[in-house]
Formats: C-alpha cells, sequence, structure tokens
C-alpha cells in the first residue's frame, strides 16, 4: 500500500486493511443553533465488504452508526445530519470504522454577532522567466504550456488557465494575483505575432494554443473589470532586487525594472488600468525598495511574516493587519501586508494528495485552520501568498491540487456566508482595513530567511555574479564616460536589457541553477560593451621631458575617441615613486571621432630604469592603460662657482 511520507499534505493518508476514510463536515464553521451535515468519504483499495461506521461527539456520545456494502475499487460517500453545539468553540468529532479509530475531525461554531468578519486575501504569484532567447525564440515553454497542456486533466488544463476558470466558475471567490509581466509579455508577443520555439516548432496567433491564451488572458481581465481581483505588477524580469540594491547597488536596474514591468502590465490589463500594489520576487526586500516603489506609484506590498516582520522595528502588534512603512532616509513610504507564513505553505508544500478523498478532507482542513483565526481578535487582515503555478505542476499528483483548490474555494465562500471572514483583494484591504501603525526597518531578507539559494548553494553561484559585477561596472563606465543616462541611447538601452534577463532570479535558483541562459544574455551585453569600450583608447604615451630624481618631467599621452559622442575620462599615470599633480586628475573631454593629447608633468623619487603605467579611468573603471619604459637619472646639483 501508498507510504503516506510520500504524500506531504496537512491530513496525512489514511489507508487501513485497504479502505481510505475520511470525515469531514459541510463547512468548517456553523454558526448557533444551525442544522450540520457530516460526509464520510470511503475509497476501497481491496475487495467488497461490509463497512460499519460510528461517528462520536466530542464528548465521546455515539451520534451515527450505519452499515454499507462497498464494492473493489469503489468510492461511497455517507452523508448524515449533524446536531451543532449552542456555544461558542472548537469541537472535535471522531470517526471510527470497522471498530478503528480513523479520523479526528473538528468543526468551529460562532457568534456572528460577537466580531466582524475579518478580510482575507489570497496572493497567487504567476510568474516565469523571460524564457526567450536574445534572437526572440523561446527556450522553455512554460509560459505556454501552463495555459495550454493537459496538467490538470481531467479537472482543467494548464494551472494558468484553470485559476482563470474558478474565478469565473466562483465569482464571489475574491482574490489577488501577481501576473509577472515577464509572463505577460510573453502571452502578449505570442497573440500579436506568434512564437517560434528553439526545437522549431512554431505557434501562430490564432491557433488553438493562442486562443487558449487569449482566453485565460481574458478571464484575468474580466475579473478584474468586476473588482473580483487585484492585479499586482511587479519587477519586469523575476529578480531579487534587494538583493541587486544591498550587494551589487544597482538600484538604477531595480528602478527601471518597476517602470517597465509597470508598463507591461497596464498594457496587458487594459491602459486604463492603474496597478497599486507590486510584488517583490522571492520577497527579497531591502528598504531602498521603499523609495523606488513609492516613485512609481506603488501603495502597498506582500512580505513575509516570519522573515520580516519577525524583525521588523517601529510599532509593532499583531503581523495581521497592515503597516505604513516609512524610510526613514527619505521619508517615502509604502503600506506592507504580511503574509501567514506557515498557511501560504501549507498550500505551496503539503499539497500531495493520493486520491480525490484525500485531497477533499484537505481542503476541508486548510478551510478550517483559516477560519480558526476567527477567534484572534487581533486578525483584522489574513494574507495568504504563495505561487499559482508551482504548487500545482510541482505537487505529485498535479491533477487532484485542481479539485483541492475547486473544495477550498466552496468552503471559503461557506465561511464568507456564515460571517466568518470577508474574501477581498489587496487593494480592498489597502482601502478598507487601514493601516494604524508605523515601521521604521524591515530587514533585507526573503521568503526562505536567506540569500544562498541565489547565492552560495551552487559552488558556481560566486563566479557568475563577479562576471555580473564586472558587466555592470563596464556598463557605468561607458555611460559616465560618454554623459549617458541610464537607457540614455540605444547602446546603453540594449546593454541594461540583455543585463535585465541575465539577472533573473529563476536562472540562479540552485535547483533549476541555469548558467547557459546567464551567459547568453551577459554574453551579449559584454560583446556590446567590448565594442564600445575599445573606440576608446590610448593611442600612444612616451617621455616628453627627461626624468630625474626629485625633479619633474613630462609625459605625452595621445587619447583617441572613435564614439558618435564626446567621451569624458580621467588619465592617470603611476609606477615606482613616480607622483601627478592633482590638478592633473581633471576630466579630459575628447570630441567624437578626434584624439586629444596632453602632456602631464610627473615626479620622479627615485634613481633608474623604471615602467611607468598610463591608465584611462571612468567610474573607477579602467578603460585601457598603456605601459612606457623610462630612465630616471640622478639629479646633480649646480656647480659651486
Amino acid at each position: 500500500m501508498v507510504n503516506p511520507s510520500e504524500y506531504p499534505s496537512v491530513i496525512p493518508v489514511s489507508i487501513i486493511d485497504g479502505l481510505e476514510t475520511y470525515m469531514v463536515f459541510g463547512k468548517p464553521a456553523y454558526q448557533v443553533g444551525e442544522e450540520g451535515r457530516i460526509h464520510v468519504l470511503l475509497r476501497n483499495h481491496g475487495g467488497s465488504r461490509e463497512v460499519v461506521v460510528k461517528i462520536l461527539d466530542n464528548k465521546g456520545k455515539m451520534i451515527v452508526e450505519e452499515k454499507t456494502n462497498i464494492k473493489e475499487k469503489e468510492s461511497k460517500i455517507l452523508e448524515f445530519p449533524a446536531s451543532i453545539p449552542g456555544e461558542n468553540g472548537r469541537y472535535t468529532y471522531t470517526l471510527i470504522v470497522n471498530n478503528k479509530k480513523r479520523d479526528e475531525t473538528r468543526f468551529l461554531v460562532i457568534d456572528k454577532s460577537l466580531r466582524k468578519p475579518f478580510y482575507t486575501t489570497f496572493v497567487w504569484h504567476h510568474h516565469q522567466a523571460p524564457n526567450y532567447d536574445p534572437n526572440g525564440k523561446i527556450h522553455s515553454p512554460w509560459a505556454y504550456t501552463y495555459v495550454w497542456d493537459e496538467h490538470l486533466k481531467p479537472y482543467g488544463l494548464g494551472p494558468y488557465h484553470y485559476h482563470s476558470v474558478v474565478l469565473r466558475k466562483h465569482p464571489s471567490f475574491k482574490s489577488t494575483y501577481n501576473l509577472s509581466p515577464s509572463l505577460l509579455q510573453q502571452w502578449l508577443i505570442l497573440l500579436e505575432k506568434g512564437v517560434e520555439f528553439t526545437d522549431g516548432r512554431r505557434i501562430e496567433p490564432g491557433s488553438r494554443e493562442a486562443k487558449l491564451v487569449e482566453e485565460t488572458l481574458n478571464n484575468y481581465r474580466e475579473a478584474l473589470s468586476r473588482n473580483q481581483i487585484d492585479v499586482l505588477t511587479s519587477i519586469y524580469a523575476h529578480t531579487i532586487a534587494g538583493f541587486l540594491t544591498d550587494v551589487l547597488g544597482m538600484h538604477d536596474i531595480v528602478r527601471e525594472e518597476v517602470e517597465y514591468g509597470r508598463q507591461v502590465t497596464v498594457k496587458a490589463m487594459g491602459g486604463n488600468y492603474e496597478p497599486l500594489g507590486i510584488w517583490t520576487p522571492e520577497m527579497a526586500f531591502s528598504m531602498r525598495l521603499v523609495e523606488i516603489y513609492s516613485d512609481h506609484g506603488i501603495k502597498y506590498t506582500v512580505l513575509d511574516d516570519q522573515h520580516h516582520f519577525q524583525w521588523a522595528e517601529g510599532d509593532k502588534d499583531s503581523q495581521y493587519e497592515p503597516y505604513i512603512l516609512v524610510d526613514p532616509a527619505t521619508k517615502k513610504s509604502i503600506v506592507v501586508f504580511f503574509r501567514d507564513h506557515y498557511l501560504s505553505d501549507i498550500l505551496g508544500f503539503k499539497n500531495n494528495f493520493y486520491t480525490e478523498e484525500h485531497a477533499w478532507r484537505n481542503a476541508y482542513e486548510t478551510a478550517l485552520l483559516i477560519a480558526e483565526k476567527w477567534f484572534n481578535r487581533e486578525v483584522r487582515s489574513l494574507t495568504i501568498a504563495l505561487d499559482g503555478e508551482n504548487w500545482m505542476v510541482f505537487a505529485k499528483n498535479k491533477p487532484l491540487t485542481a479539485y483541492y483548490l475547486d473544495k477550498l474555494v466552496i468552503y471559503l465562500e461557506a465561511l464568507q456566508d456564515n460571517g466568518v471572514l470577508k474574501l477581498s483583494t489587496l487593494k480592498e484591504m489597502y482601502n478598507e482595513v487601514p493601516s494604524k501603525r508605523v515601521l521604521t526597518h524591515i530587514p533585507t531578507n526573503t521568503w526562505l530567511g536567506t540569500f544562498r539559494k541565489w547565492r552560495g548553494e551552487v559552488p558556481e553561484h560566486e563566479k557568475y555574479w563577479l562576471m555580473i559585477a564586472r558587466t555592470y561596472r563596464r556598463l557605468k563606465a561607458y555611460e559616465n564616460i560618454t554623459k549617458t543616462k541610464p537607457r540614455g541611447d540605444k547602446y546603453s538601452r540594449e546593454a541594461r536589457w540583455y543585463l535585465w534577463h541575465a539577472l533573473d532570479s529563476d536562472y540562479w535558483w540552485a535547483e533549476f541553477w541555469k548558467p547557459e541562459t546567464i551567459m547568453e544574455w551577459l554574453g551579449k551585453a559584454d560583446k556590446l560593451l567590448d565594442d564600445l569600450l575599445s573606440r576608446i583608447r590610448i593611442r600612444e604615451a612616451k617621455i616628453r621631458k627627461p626624468l630625474r630624481e626629485g625633479g619633474v618631467g613630462e609625459v605625452l599621452v595621445v587619447v583617441e575617441n572613435k564614439l558618435d559622442k564626446e567621451a569624458y575620462a580621467t588619465l592617470q599615470i603611476s609606477g615606482p615613486y613616480i607622483k601627478m599633480s592633482r590638478d592633473e586628475l581633471k576630466p579630459i573631454i575628447i570630441k567624437p571621432g578626434s584624439s586629444y593629447s596632453r602632456n602631464i608633468p610627473i615626479e620622479a623619487g627615485l634613481v633608474g630604469d623604471v615602467l611607468i603605467t598610463v591608465t584611462l579611468l571612468s567610474n573607477r573603471y579602467i578603460i585601457d592603460k598603456y605601459t612606457v619604459e623610462a630612465r630616471i637619472d640622478p639629479s646633480l646639483p649646480p656647480n659651486p662657482v
């Protein structure tokens, strides 16, 4: 029989003597005095048999005893009425089958007059890296196959399509989606001009596959238009922003990717849509992001309760309320919702179901764990946030995650009808659950509590991050030497576009490490920058005035600029006991298509043959260098008479 450890879930697989058995209630929470229903879920993995079912209430009193016959391989649902206790509280009923305890199932009794329902939103992070090569061909198909492939058969197609169908099927199920800009971009490319895969296969606009992508996108658009969902924007490529700002100093890269990602979101969801929330990829947060987000009209984001809220500083109370996060350095602010790490991980990782009955029982338990927050009066808003597709496609039994999700939504709708919670969106929570407390610091961290997944778990990580850092420094050197703003000319835009793609965190994730993809994009940036920086060089350097110990000589330096714009750089001359005057460190300006020469005075402090190095610098990066052999003679005093 099955080993329960092979199916990690909140409620483990329960098979005894070939009979799988669970118990659920009609809903996880009842009003005082309401009539309840009990469902006993049976699946027979063995031969035909008689089954004796008994149910004990929370006091151990038997309230059900029934015999039933079940055939070989048959599934059966037994339904019984249940009297609901008359007091608020948590109650546990016990299922006994053939004199063996098989399940203990809890339900809640509430008096909704005692408190308001708490706001609840699920934030589904639908994301794909920009999985195209620089030539535009698709190297990894997940943005598309997670729409049209039958991953979830017989319940649905791919997770992106299935989520959109759930929204249509359950219009009262409000939730929040991050449709990552690089995912949306790939959908738009297909719909506008078709796509070609690296294996030569081509999908045209108007094909069955393209129509499914269009249907999926339209389902999200329609849900957005009726305020059923909130659609977040994000950084264009799924990069670890807090790492980029704090380790690599790439504030400008993050800033421009946020802007570009926002543009893609607006285009995909409709030109009048203005996203107010942002998904921080991998929840890789830094306080340096507050100013960037605020400057782009972003009002709120989601972070982690364990790795962000726990160590945050300021006026802290419950994690189950929104907080205003103020950057003391800039006085700018955003609102932060902290996700419930435990509940999010249940959906994210405890999702391996053996049968429909097992999935149903787990959906009930998940809904119950959410409903229990009703008893905690500090819970004003509950945020559950996780990948929208990976929990489904990486599960041991993919289709049953769709069955589980449908059952979970049904239970959540019942909890809303009963006044336990209010299904919501982040935007609605932002507007209707006022932020009352201010935080002044949230530490740089991720949902994992470390950056090692992207820098450290793979021995090669450091080598590639150093290459990234070098390329970025060369890019900044080009922009500095030509006085070009970031993305201010075609070369800067092109190099940055390549760099964005090389930085996508999915390519750096240890288990999916893809150095070949990183290098394909980084190599394009390097080739471009090699060409640009090679056009600015030291053509000649020579000694113009002899060098003597303690005296002042001169070096003639000729720099040529083959770029199509002025170049601004600094010359530095160095060697053993060789000194330049500070006045000579001022930048030189070389007109486009011309050369510049300067006689630079230097002082020599010793005698002998030396190598003097002339260095051309920009933004602390060495553009070129030239070595001159020189002889320093002794300095003789004048004749006494």
